[in-house]
């Protein structure tokens, strides 16, 4: 499930990601959620099964996320992240919160956004 939101969030132009990628994902997601309490990963899993069987209200399709295209998984989030209805943006918000940093754990994603790796300096001193 972890790896359709991310193709869902991350692919270009309805492209599968790469397995070792998706592989990553989970892996990293799994490493965030295993030390969080138990309360909020029961909270987490539960919002991951509603969003298993929300495409039947969400894009009126009787399917399960996973076997939706990827284009019509990425357009239910948009639906549901702009949603009144605020559980909706809720379950997208803590899914996309957490597989974005795990997407940006790679040093190769980070370097293609500006990130200057190891140079960065983070406290410089302020002359006045």
């Amino acid at each position: 499930m972890i790896g359709a939101i991310a193709e869902a969030l991350f692919s270009r132009g309805g492209e599968p990601l790469e397995p070792k990628m998706l592989g990553e994902f989970v892996t990293n997601v799994d490493g965030f959620m295993s030390p969080a309490s138990k309360t909020l990963r029961a909270g987490l899993m539960l919002m991951l099964e509603l969003l298993r069987w929300l495409p039947v209200v969400v894009v009126g399709k009787l399917a399960s996320f996973e076997e939706l295209p990827i284009e019509t998984r990425t357009d239910m989030l948009q639906k549901m992240d702009r949603s009144r209805f605020s559980l909706f943006p809720l379950i997208v918000v803590a899914f996309k919160t957490l597989l974005t940093v795990a997407y940006y754990e790679d040093d190769d994603r980070l370097r293609a956004i500006g990130y200057p790796g190891e140079e960065r300096k983070r406290y410089l001193t302020v002359r006045t």
